[in-house]
C-alpha cells in the first residue's frame, strides 16, 4: 500500500502560524509547536495528536483543503497515518473526521468561523 500524505508545502513561518491557529482554537491537547505541525503535515508524527474538538479540526482542515493548501482527501490521509486520537484515546477515523467536518460546515457550529477563514487567507500569503 502506498503511504499517502497531505501534499502540503508549508514554510517554517506557516507552520508557526498553523500552530498558533490550532492553539488559539484549542483543537489539540496539549498545545502544539511548529515542529509538531511540520511532523503532522509530513505524516511523521511519533504519536497521534490528542484532539479536543473534532468539529473544529474538521472545519480548519476543510478550509485548508478548499484553499488548496492540503489534499482534498485529507481525511483518508489522516486516518491512514493514524494522525489523531480522541481525548479518551480512541483513534479518529476518516468517517469520524468526515462527520465532524460535515456538522461543522453544514450546521454552522463553528464559533469564530470568519476569524479562522481570515487567518487561513493570511497563512496563504506568508512565505
Amino acid at each position: 500500500m502506498i503511504k499517502m500524505n497531505f501534499q502540503s508545502h508549508f514554510s517554517l513561518k506557516q507552520f508557526q502560524a498553523l500552530a498558533e491557529l490550532f492553539n488559539n482554537s484549542r483543537v489539540f491537547q496539549p498545545e502544539v509547536e511548529a515542529k509538531t505541525m511540520a511532523d503532522l503535515f509530513s505524516c511523521r508524527l511519533k504519536a497521534p495528536l490528542i484532539v479536543r474538538n473534532a468539529r473544529l479540526l474538521g472545519f480548519i482542515m476543510n478550509e485548508l483543503s478548499e484553499q488548496l493548501l492540503v489534499t482534498s482527501i485529507w481525511q483518508t490521509v489522516a486516518d491512514q497515518n493514524k494522525c489523531f486520537v480522541s481525548i479518551k484515546g480512541n483513534p479518529i477515523t476518516r468517517n469520524t473526521l468526515s462527520s465532524a467536518k460535515y456538522c461543522a460546515v453544514k450546521f454552522d457550529t463553528v464559533q469564530n468561523r470568519s476569524i479562522i477563514q481570515a487567518y487561513i487567507q493570511i497563512l496563504k500569503n506568508v512565505k
